[in-house]
């Protein structure tokens, strides 16, 4: 081994170490799924599937299907949605991020809780050479290696299916896919698109990077700004009626989230000793697995830089895919 490659595996070492942990999550599981759909902002609907006019309704027709009336929201060809394991499940996620202040509140709390989410990450956040910028790319790192899964929520949180062009939706899916590959050893391969974007463009550049799409059927549509109680007392509701499935949705940018996550997870500790009291099925926690579909190993790029180091190249940088308006946001 020359001196050259053993300093670039010196180099890529932590990132090495996370990609080999991370091939468990790649093996197939039990539940293979994929997503549901709806709306993210109300101000901002999807387009259809055509491309054209509105898509989904708003998020509050997703509510009324966690309740058990009629098929989960954004079940069809399109979705490769399948249903729960479980009577009642719930599934934890987070767009976004990261947020340096309280992005590690949250894998606090989930770490003393021992529960794992997903966490779909909008590229711009992590792009740039500024100390903030460089802080919040290693705490991709950490999220990770914390047992946490990384999604791609595309550069700019753009709607893909609002005036696009081919070549920006391919930079708004892949530049942050690099970022996120060169942080965490792990090319993500979840997407949630911004606004519950769907269309025909959309889902044809997401299959042909055989990325699973992720949607939600629980928002408290914390970017309204509603109180830590408000976004409690909106769960309370709807979890004592979930039936199936259900994919929460809140921001890790978003103080009122964070601080009403604790008192969340208590209400379901307390909501499922109840409801083993009564003999009714308790709401299972359950982690990114069951949106894995069976696949090998994602290229992370780590041997390329490798050889690049080995040969005296410039080393790859993820960032380059970036331009710089991204870059010096």
């Amino acid at each position: 081994m020359t001196a050259a490659v053993a300093g670039a595996l010196v180099v890529l070492l932590p990132s090495i170490r996370v990609g080999l942990d991370a091939k468990h999550l790649l093996e197939p599981s039990a539940s293979v799924a994929a997503s549901t759909i709806a709306d993210e902002e109300a101000e901002a609907p999807a387009a259809a599937l055509d491309g054209e006019g509105a898509g989904p309704g708003p998020a509050r027709a997703a509510e009324r299907a966690v309740g058990g009336r009629g098929q989960p929201f954004g079940f069809g060809a399109f979705t490769g949605f399948r249903p729960s394991d479980y009577p009642r499940e719930l599934v934890l996620s987070f767009d976004d991020g990261p947020d340096l202040k309280f992005t590690p509140l949250v894998l606090d709390e989930l770490d003393r809780r021992g529960l794992k989410a997903i966490f779909f990450v909008t590229g711009h956040r992590v792009v740039g050479d500024r100390p903030e910028d460089l802080a919040r790319r290693e705490l991709l790192r950490k999220i990770a290696a914390r047992g946490h899964l990384v999604g791609n929520h595309t550069m700019t949180h753009a709607n893909l299916c609002q005036q696009t062009s081919p070549a920006d939706l391919a930079t708004e899916i892949d530049a942050p896919a690099e970022v996120i590959a060169g942080a965490t050893g792990v090319r993500p391969i979840l997407f949630r698109a911004p606004y519950g974007a769907r269309c025909r463009g959309l889902e044809a550049a997401l299959e042909a990077r055989e990325l699973v799409s992720v949607g939600w059927n629980l928002d408290p549509q914390d970017w309204r700004n509603p109180t830590s109680e408000d976004i409690l007392a909106y769960f309370e509701e709807r979890l004592a009626h979930l039936r199936g499935r259900g994919i929460l949705l809140l921001h890790d940018t978003h103080p009122a989230s964070v601080f009403a996550l604790g008192p969340l997870l208590d209400w379901i500790a307390r909501e499922n000793r109840r409801a083993e009291a009564e003999g009714r099925p308790p709401i299972v926690m359950r982690d990114y697995s069951v949106f894995l579909p069976p696949r090998g190993v994602p290229p992370t790029g780590i041997q390329t830089v490798a050889e690049r180091m080995a040969r005296g190249l410039p080393s790859f940088s993820p960032l380059a895919l970036v331009s710089d308006r991204f870059a010096r946001r």
